[in-house]
């Protein structure tokens, strides 16, 4: 079979155009197997592809363009061309339009057109083989809930203009539709048709047409009677923007009437069907993967997954499942799951071995029937990639409790080959069986729950974590792509000022980058499953990451990767006619700070024992042990004295000015050297030339370089999915990343009490927050809204009621006295906001209802960053049931909030 494409596009000099796409034929998504197309006059560019036998039934491509060195220039972005084949057809022609992102890209995604809008994926209709056919394609989100999409033209087989004889164009996903018609031309009869698209709306006699002028297509003679495809690129219809609302919770933390102590996919339901009562579009969770490793409280940490495609066990729905014939252990697992279950906290040792001594059970009755059976079979085969190496994981972990695969001995390095054979045996098979049968009892109830909520116009929104657990299956099978000697953090901010050290190892991202990030396109892949939106946390980790050093503790010792940093020549022309250059890459702490900390006694004896000791500049000293892990280590400790001198020491660590970069010979200033002990005894025109390199460094040096990194990484994700991607952009942001998540239309998050730029009085008004973003009014990782009004004095109160809610002071002194009014109004802020969506914690969304306040304020917060062993155990106080049973008060002022809003679900 022979395809022809040919694509209208003008060049520049020296630029070729080039076709990539599925098929071995174009390289199989290869761009450096892209094919080149051939310039013919009138700026159009021609290929002619011989497909081999036999032919695919469909091919989906894109175009780049290349410069005259062989750099692409230019690529094609979210819509990709799509053509279906018919085998007994000998050649097919394809005349397409170049397809740029569309300026209202989100409206494409899976979340707004097909769950909000109801325009799920149909079949592609093909006519038989003796029967000339021609496809119209065309790119559009704007049609209405309910409404269709219809083409209309000039010729008879176009319905010659007639609103009765349109011809009704299928939806073929990704806001890609198509009609396919016969065709005929007659000898003499004119060759071009004129047609228009037309939205005819849920009434008959409502009709959209197109804007602009019509539209030409030609049958030449080469074309007749060959099969004819043409993609239209984006239709010209006007409307209006979308704007939804929505609610955040953690799974963890939902309370369910049958539950076994924590929330679980079958407490989901309920929450489905109480944000489609309030009238609400879209849920987002935290992350729901496998975090187990040595089931205790550490585990509860969502963003330490031990992989990065098994769903957590911990979230099975055990009512869901068969019955255990066992009666006797049955009503034991019950009766402790009641026990759990009215506990104000999750008690999560106890849940997850519950958990895990019913599917053992479970499984241990069920292998005495029909496991496996063909759905089963279908899983194991289609998630083979990952399910594998994840099973044998958990059955190396357990049999090697509490140790990383890195202390695993001969199975530290993963061979799959090696471990099929060391662990054959008839338990250890059944092992493997058990693990990858609670992954797929998993998959079988969330991907329920996904199409449940899509039948109730909620979308899940998922999140993507910027980091995995250094101890999980990723590192194991594939430590190539990270840099295990490095730790992933934050520098600091309002919330930790001494930054923030997640333990997670940094990405190999020049690594990655050799396959186009399929890794990353892999795991996108799998999160698309379940879920419809998703949360990039920590985008800022893709334009560049905080690095701190796996000997090292606090995020104040960490440096951005990638960077520009600076070589000690550079730094003594930056700081001047200076001896302490070389000293500044170690701990260097004047004496009078030493002796306030340790006490004369103590730092005489720790200067005796060498353990601290002075160098060449007066008065100023270093420390024997620079890294902060080495005061972890019981001699050391037993050596200064006790534990609170060695935490002493391990905090003067930081008194670092110059931290070495570890990819080269090159030093970044310490952030936050300002507020250091030794820059206090500086003088002041140090502390100046210091300041200047430093903000230089920190806020201007690095743009390019953090553009473009954040560019490559995130464009290959923005090309993988139809998911809606909304980043999580807070806290010290680069100029330029807003610049990339505008240019790949990513949402961005935005919240009152974080502004990204300055602000007078410290806020970001949310009737200034920008169309493509979400916004919140708290995160997990901070003061619910509750929280934070009580933590702000009065003066502050005043002044946001005045200043953010327009309010005058002769009502102020009134709304101070009524709180739950003060929330409303908050909210009312919010949903009246550009921000195409507005998704609130469940407790801000609770706040309304002085009622439902059943926690303090600050017990609401579910997690403090600035404590690295939080215990992830928060609960709500009601479950959905309950709420939407007892308090239909507050669920219609919600109704009442988004509709007034214009943020209601039924588009």
């Amino acid at each position: 079979m022979k395809l022809t494409c040919i694509v209208h596009y003008r060049t520049l000099w020296g630029e070729t155009l080039y076709i990539s796409g599925d098929s071995p034929t174009l390289g199989s998504w290869d761009e450096a197997k892209a094919r080149p197309l051939t310039y013919t006059p009138d700026d159009q560019w021609l290929i002619e592809l011989e497909l081999p036998e036999p032919s695919p039934n469909a091919l989906s491509y894109r175009y780049l363009v290349r410069d005259e060195e062989g750099r692409i220039s230019r690529r094609e972005g979210l819509l990709h061309h799509h053509i279906t084949l018919r085998r007994d057809v000998d050649r097919t022609y394809a005349f397409d339009s170049w397809l740029d992102t569309p300026p209202d890209a989100p409206s494409f995604s899976v979340a707004l057109l097909d769950v909000l809008k109801g325009h799920s994926p149909e079949a592609p209709i093909l006519l038989s083989p003796d029967t000339p056919q021609i496809t119209f394609q065309v790119f559009t989100s704007s049609v209405p809930r309910g409404a269709q999409l219809f083409l209309s033209g000039s010729s008879d087989t176009l319905g010659a203009w007639s609103r009765e004889r349109m011809q009704r164009m299928h939806h073929l996903g990704g806001g890609r539709w198509a009609v396919t018609l016969p065709y005929h031309i007659e000898q003499g009869e004119e060759r071009c048709r004129e047609y228009k698209f037309v939205i005819q709306g849920i009434s008959e006699e409502t009709l959209q047409w197109e804007e602009g002028e019509n539209r030409v297509v030609t049958i030449t003679e080469e074309t007749q009677g060959q099969d004819i495809t043409i993609t239209d690129g984006l239709a010209h219809f006007s409307s209006k923007p979308l704007r939804l609302s929505g609610c955040v919770v953690p799974l963890f933390a939902l309370r369910g009437e049958q539950d076994f102590g924590i929330g679980d996919f079958g407490t989901l339901r309920g929450m489905i069907d109480l944000l489609s009562e309030a009238g609400m579009n879209a849920l987002q969770l935290l992350p729901i993967n496998d975090t187990t490793f040595t089931r205790g409280e550490r585990d509860s940490y969502p963003y330490n997954a031990i992989s990065v495609d098994a769903l957590h066990p911990i979230y099975i729905n055990l009512t869901q499942l068969p019955p255990l014939h066992d009666v006797e252990l049955r009503a034991r697992l019950e009766g402790a799951g009641a026990e759990l279950r009215g506990k104000d906290t999750i008690d999560y040792p106890q849940v997850i071995h519950l958990k895990e001594e019913y599917l053992r059970a479970l499984f241990d009755q069920e292998m005495r029937g029909q496991l496996p059976n063909e759905a089963f079979a279908t899983f194991l085969r289609e998630e083979e990639r990952w399910l594998e190496p994840y099973a044998y994981y958990c059955l190396i972990r357990d049999k090697r409790e509490g140790l990383p695969p890195s202390a695993w001995g001969d199975d530290r390095h993963y061979d799959l080959h090696r471990l099929r054979t060391t662990f054959s045996s008839v338990a250890d098979t059944k092992t493997l069986l058990y693990h990858k049968w609670v992954q797929y009892l998993l998959h079988t109830q969330l991907t329920e729950v996904r199409d449940y909520a899509r039948s109730r116009g909620i979308f899940l929104k998922g999140d993507l974590p910027i980091g995995v657990a250094p101890h999980g299956v990723e590192v194991w099978i594939a430590p190539e792509l990270f840099h295990l000697e490095q730790s992933a953090g934050a520098p600091p901010d309002d919330f930790a000022v001494d930054g923030q050290n997640w333990g997670f190892p940094t990405y190999n991202w020049e690594a990655m980058a050799g396959d186009r990030f399929l890794w990353w396109r892999r795991r996108l892949e799998q999160l698309s499953h379940y879920f419809d939106a998703l949360r990039i946390d920590h985008v800022l980790g893709f334009f560049r990451i905080w690095e701190v050093p796996r000997s090292e503790v606090s995020g104040l010792l960490g440096h951005f990767h990638p960077a520009l940093p600076y070589t000690l020549e550079q730094w003594q022309d930056f700081l001047g006619d200076t001896p302490l250059i070389p000293l500044l890459t170690h701990p260097l702490i004047h004496r009078e700070d030493l002796q306030s900390l340790l006490g004369r006694e103590t730092l005489d004896d720790l200067v005796s024992q060498k353990l601290i000791y002075p160098t060449s500049e007066d008065k100023l000293y270093t420390l024997r042990h620079t890294s902060q892990q080495a005061y972890e280590d019981e001699t050391i400790i037993e050596a200064v004295g006790g534990a609170a001198t060695a935490r002493l020491l391990s905090q003067l660590c930081t008194e670092t000015a110059l931290i070495r970069d570890p990819y080269s010979e090159r030093y970044h200033p310490r952030i936050a050297w300002e507020r250091s002990l030794l820059f206090q005894h500086w003088e002041p025109s140090l502390q100046e030339a210091w300041l200047k390199v430093s903000h230089d460094f920190y806020y201007v040096r690095h743009n390019a370089l953090f553009r473009d990194t954040g560019y490559s990484r995130l464009s290959a994700l923005v090309e993988q999915t139809g998911m809606l991607l909304c980043a999580e952009d807070l806290g010290m942001i680069p100029s330029t990343v807003p610049e990339v998540l505008h240019q790949l239309q990513i949402l961005s998050l935005e919240l009152e009490r974080m502004p990204k730029d300055f602000t007078p009085n410290g806020w970001a008004s949310p009737q200034l927050f920008p169309y493509h973003s979400i916004a919140t009014t708290s995160t997990h990782d901070m003061p619910s809204l509750r929280g934070w009004w009580h933590s702000l004095p009065e003066d502050k109160r005043q002044a946001y009621l005045i200043e953010e809610l327009g309010r005058s002071r002769e009502e102020v002194p009134a709304l101070l006295a009524q709180e739950t009014l003060v929330y409303r109004l908050i909210l009312q802020h919010y949903l009246t906001s550009p921000a195409l969506g507005v998704l609130l914690p469940l407790s801000d969304w609770m706040s309304i209802e002085g009622n439902l306040a059943k926690q303090s304020p600050e017990e609401e917060q579910i997690n403090h960053p600035e404590q690295a062993d939080h215990y992830w155990a928060y609960r709500f106080p009601f479950s959905a049931e309950t709420l939407l049973r007892d308090y239909p008060h507050w669920v219609q002022l919600i109704q009442q909030y988004i509709h007034h809003s214009n943020r209601s679900h039924r588009l």
